[in-house]
């Protein structure tokens, strides 16, 4: 029998204790956290800053408290790692503790990041990345009738919605020229921009937060134009980076996340990563569902039983200012060239709009807003590479 320690308990970290568990029901799996709480789902964080009943919803924890004892895993909550021993095959604790293992699963994480330096110390600047963060935002908001969210990807547009529902006025300052630049074509992003707009909640395009005004607490944000913001709280939410301390530390080699095989495997022996923390075949996604896919595969090698990572085409979602949108695989932008096809259907006035993008006749991608009906079988339409004639009319009409 061995012993199996993993760092980390959000979505990579309960899957590889899950492979784990069902691969082999006596190997010792202590699983450790830096946070006070239950593991618990994280997307919905940028909704509870809103309404903390989301709290209650019966899918905000991972698991029920009695799961871990009942799946005989040791959960340690609110303890933070510090080092990690390779050679001893040991880790210690900020408080001193050590735990010893046979195999390490590092699922460490990011976190987010704010490019102008202190801001986070000052009293009304916050980043949503924990149920403590939410919880500090959501009742400082409940105080406040002005805020700036830094950042217009998709959690900040999350967030913006959120805090919108409060009846606070918000603006949105993203640096890209139009919104989610990476999910959506020029006129996608244009028909967002105007739901967005017609709510309203203000999106300041082309700018970056150049200053933060005020001492103790910020009372604007100085833009790149040298436009001022007036605010009473802003929240930063313009992506993350992997917690890349511990490794580094540890020898373990890291390039923009640690680097790993096919297998999560790390430079150093019997140890393995995954989640936002892990970098294979030069990317790292910071995305819930391959972390819980490089969680099972890290699990399962640990316990033994050889499974390797292949790469999937995963959808971009949002559900907010009351759309819902579904982006998948290729989004071509040019649209004049003889090769590409597009389907196209936008009735403005129910705010649908519908995209299917073909290049060569073979389906490349799509994006779906409020319509997402057939979001799944447009999913498997790309994955299989099916054609023009095979989606359009059958498919999506």
């Amino acid at each position: 029998m061995s012993d199996i320690v993993i760092i980390g308990a959000s979505a990579s970290g309960i899957s590889a204790a899950k492979e784990i568990r069902k691969i082999d029901p006596n190997i010792a799996i202590t699983l450790i956290t830096d946070d006070s709480n239950y593991p618990y789902y994280r997307p919905f964080l940028t909704e509870y800053i809103g309404n903390s009943d989301v709290e209650s919803k019966s899918n905000f924890f991972l698991n029920n408290e009695n799961w871990y004892a009942e799946n005989n895993i040791n959960l340690i909550r609110n303890e933070i790692i510090k080092q990690v021993l390779t050679e001893k095959k040991t880790v210690i604790s900020q408080s001193g503790h050590t735990y010893k293992y046979d195999k390490l699963i590092l699922a460490t994480g990011s976190n987010p990041f704010v490019p102008i330096k202190g801001a986070l110390g000052l009293k009304n600047i916050f980043t949503v990345r924990s149920l403590a963060d939410a919880r500090k935002v959501y009742h400082y908001s409940n105080t406040i009738k002005k805020s700036v969210i830094i950042g217009g990807g998709p959690l900040g547009l999350e967030a913006a919605y959120s805090l919108h529902t409060k009846g606070i006025d918000v603006t949105i300052i993203e640096l890209g020229k139009r919104l989610l630049a990476a999910q959506l074509d020029q006129e996608g992003s244009e028909f967002l921009y105007d739901i967005i707009h017609k709510n309203g909640v203000n999106v300041q395009l082309g700018e970056s937060a150049e200053e933060i005004i005020g001492d103790d607490i910020a009372t604007a944000v100085k833009l790149s134009s040298g436009r001022i913001i007036e605010t009473e709280m802003i929240i930063f939410s313009i992506g993350v980076r992997s917690n890349l301390d511990l490794p580094v530390a540890s020898g373990i080699a890291v390039d923009k996340a640690i680097v790993v095989n096919e297998k999560m495997e790390t430079s150093v022996s019997d140890i393995y990563a995954c989640g936002d923390v892990s970098q294979y075949n030069g990317k790292c996604i910071a995305l819930w569902m391959p972390a819980i896919k490089k969680g099972k595969v890290a699990g399962s090698n640990a316990a033994g039983k050889e499974l390797l990572y292949d790469e999937e085409i995963y959808p971009s979602v949002l559900n907010s200012f009351n759309t819902r949108l579904f982006s998948f695989g290729e989004i071509i932008v040019d649209e004049k060239s003889e090769e590409n096809k597009i389907f196209r259907h936008i009735d403005s006035d129910k705010n649908i709009y519908k995209k299917v993008f073909f290049r060569k006749d073979i389906i490349a991608g799509f994006i779906l807003i409020n319509d997402i009906s057939q979001a799944q079988k447009l999913s498997l339409a790309v994955k299989e590479g099916k054609t023009y004639t095979d989606v359009i009319g059958s498919i999506i009409k």
